[in-house]
């Protein structure tokens, strides 16, 4: 039996990112990149109406205590050379120590290997601090920078996909999964 999550706060560093644990407070340093509608084209949901809204958001997924004894980790993506904040990597931690990965980049700093660079920071950490045993990420089918994204970084699509919608219409998100290697971390 897997003891209960605990939450392993704390900054963590790349060679051009510091990914720093989310708080209501970044909310105005990250409004302009969450409302970009662009941002939401392969997710169900809608940029924040404002500052507030966004920061309301934050509030919510700022605990890492959620309810059915996950954790929500989340941390905020500023670029070090210039302190601007490039996005957002989100991690749920399930009490089976099963992780569901989520990503966000700004349309401005897309496709500059951020992402890549991120994911690979919180994949590493997850392994250590928290034991994971798995990493999902469900991704829309037409999300094809996306997937190649979580296949770069070594996940395996699932056969099984999910039919869902996108705004009302049908859609179909591939599951990826990401198992770790090696021994578990005693």
């Amino acid at each position: 039996m897997k003891a209960p999550l605990l939450f392993v706060g704390g900054t963590l560093n790349t060679s051009r990112l510091s990914l720093e644990p989310l708080t209501p407070g970044h909310a105005p340093l990250m409004y302009a990149g969450f409302a970009e509608p662009d941002l939401y084209r392969w997710i169900n949901a809608e940029p924040p109406a404002n500052v507030d809204d966004l920061k309301l958001r934050f509030e919510r997924i700022a605990n890492p205590y959620a309810p059915g004894g996950e954790l929500w980790l989340n941390w905020a993506l500023r670029r070090t050379s210039d302190g601007v904040y490039v996005g957002l990597v989100e991690a749920t931690v399930r009490p089976d120590r099963i992780v569901f990965l989520a990503y966000y980049v700004f349309s401005a700093h897309a496709r500059q290997g951020f992402a890549r660079e991120a994911c690979t920071a919180v994949i590493e950490h997850l392994w250590r601090a928290y034991d994971a045993t798995e990493v999902r990420a469900d991704i829309d089918f037409r999300n094809v920078p996306s997937r190649c994204l979580v296949e770069s970084l070594g996940f395996a699509r699932r056969a099984r996909n999910i039919v869902t919608t996108l705004r009302g219409a049908p859609s179909v998100d591939c599951r990826y999964r990401l198992r770790r290697r090696g021994p578990p971390i005693r």
